[in-house]
């Protein structure tokens, strides 16, 4: 168990020291050092809890205190992280601070107990021990909750979403879920009954852990950016409403305050239609609505206004048809023979072959592949 340890140890402080070393480091990755640091003292406090003679001294009962109580930092920390990654514009402020709180309070009275050399009521540790993973499991919803508005919201802002969307951050959710309730369930069913099971789940709750530092600190280091700088632009997941025939305002509430009428929308949408069948600029593998939308000359809020009302999709499914219509033509027209289906997949404006699979499929109903072969049947 000691050499799981300190493998992992090791490897989250190299990658902590990679993060460091980056001249232009974001804040989320500054946030992702911060958590990572809590990660490594865990795994200290651990290897002390199963290596180290006892009694332990003082200076080894602070580091396992922390490591008992850091449950209730590593939930506003992830939840931080998140944020960083999904919010334009995000930055730290002193107002996060109460998240904690709980944490501050915590750790105080085992300092107390600690410094007294008293023993703490058996009472009080479980309720904090009750009160943490409470703490934890909020956090991660709010996390889950987080990410799923963030995946609508990048639909309506890329064209191209395999490195926008975060799933790995909603696997590492699911995953901490998992944790916590192999872990939670463990130690309150050895502290609040006769039956007695390891530190927080044993052997299988320590790989998990450590699995989960190793993803985490992988895929961290490789995030970029989702958002560059672009004005903030009002995007929700209302996009497909019922509609009635009252006018745009009323099909969609969400745009009553936009300024946009229903003569100014077609108006948009008439040179919308025109730049996409001549200009193409579906073909630009990274196009945002906002690049779109400077090409067009108009706010972003409203072109996203017109693609949802009046094209009846998102931004992402709106170019995407284009991409999957110019592919189909490409096969049609033989281009296969000259170019590889991922090679006409980069042609018509898609940046991997996997999104360029999952857009055909949901166009056509069927695999790039299996309609080359249908046309040969043909």
């Amino acid at each position: 168990m000691q050499y799981l340890f300190v493998s992992s140890g090791s490897l989250t402080l190299f990658i902590i020291v990679l993060i460091l070393g980056r001249r232009n480091r974001s804040l989320p990755n500054t946030v992702l050092v911060v958590w990572l640091t809590v990660f490594v003292l865990n795994l200290v406090s651990l290897f002390i809890l199963y290596e180290a003679d006892r009694p332990f001294s003082i200076a080894q009962n602070l580091l396992l205190e922390f490591s008992e109580v850091s449950i209730f930092a590593h939930g506003p920390l992830f939840w931080l992280y998140t944020k960083s990654l999904t919010e334009e514009g995000f930055a730290m402020h002193w107002k996060w601070a109460y998240h904690f709180i709980p944490f501050a309070i915590a750790f105080s009275l085992f300092l107390v107990y600690i410094f007294s050399r008293m023993e703490m009521a058996s009472l009080l540790r479980n309720t904090i021990t009750i009160l943490k993973m409470i703490s934890l499991g909020t956090y991660i919803i709010l996390v889950l909750v987080k990410l799923r508005g963030h995946r609508i919201r990048v639909a309506h802002i890329f064209s191209n979403i395999e490195e926008k969307n975060l799933n790995w951050i909603s696997f590492l959710g699911w995953g901490i879920l998992g944790i916590w309730a192999v872990a939670g369930g463990s130690l309150l069913l050895d502290r609040l009954t006769t039956i007695h099971i390891p530190q927080y789940g044993g052997f299988i709750t320590h790989i998990s852990t450590c699995i989960f530092i190793f993803v985490m600190g992988y895929f961290g280091l490789n995030q970029p950016s989702v958002f560059n700088t672009h004005p903030n632009v009002l995007l929700d997941s209302d996009a497909q409403r019922s509609r009635s025939k009252k006018g745009i305002e009323n099909e969609f509430p969400k745009y009553k305050k936009s300024g946009l009428g229903l003569k100014g929308s077609k108006s948009i949408q008439k040179a919308l239609l025109y730049s996409m069948k001549t200009e193409r600029p579906y073909l630009e593998k990274e196009l945002t609505l906002y690049n779109l939308a400077e090409q067009l000359a108009v706010q972003p809020n409203h072109l996203s206004q017109v693609i949802n009302s009046l094209e009846g999709k998102n931004f992402f499914d709106f170019i995407n048809t284009y991409r999957v219509e110019t592919a189909k033509e490409k096969i049609r027209k033989g281009g296969c023979q000259k170019l590889t289906l991922l090679g006409i997949a980069f042609d018509s404006g898609f940046n991997s072959k996997a999104s360029f699979n999952r857009a055909f499929k949901k166009v056509t109903g069927q695999t790039p592949t299996e309609y080359r072969r249908s046309l040969e049947v043909d």
